[in-house]
């Protein structure tokens, strides 16, 4: 049977092992903004732009933003989707366009459900994610997309 002693030194131990271990993770980046949102082809997607600043941290690398969408829009229908862009961090403000692609029905102007994550991570992939729950506004975009090549 082991003294008090011995126990105590292998706490100890054992306690220095795990704090040295333990890893390190980056300070997340902060999401500042997302939306309004802006109907594509009728609604076969959304584009909507998301702000955010990553200098919390000098060490951030990449930040991934990722939006679910949903929507309900007839007879108790739901339309939902997701998008998601990967960026290098600036250290300055950033906005990205983020195309949210339904899964099976078309969005509709009006507001929409959205759950974004902002996944920050430095260049030894120690990651940190921000989540945000909100509502988006949709509306009809101006039609002026890329024009098809012919």
């Amino acid at each position: 049977m082991l003294g008090t002693r011995s126990r105590l030194t292998a706490v100890a131990l054992a306690a220095g092992l795990m704090g040295i271990a333990a890893p390190v993770h980056a300070a997340p980046a902060t999401l500042v903004s997302a939306g309004p949102g802006i109907l594509v082809a009728d609604g076969a997607a959304v584009d909507i732009p998301v702000s955010f600043v990553c200098d919390t941290d000098p060490a951030l690398f990449t930040a991934v933003p990722v939006i679910q969408l949903t929507q309900r829009v007839s007879d108790g229908r739901i339309a939902g989707g997701l998008g998601n862009a990967e960026l290098t961090c600036t250290r300055k403000a950033q906005t990205a366009t983020i195309r949210v692609v339904p899964n099976v029905m078309a969005f509709n102007e009006g507001t929409a459900a959205a759950t974004i994550v902002l996944q920050s991570c430095n260049a030894q992939f120690q990651c940190s994610a921000e989540i945000i729950n909100t509502e988006v506004k949709i509306a009809k975009g101006a039609g002026n997309g890329i024009q098809p090549q012919r």
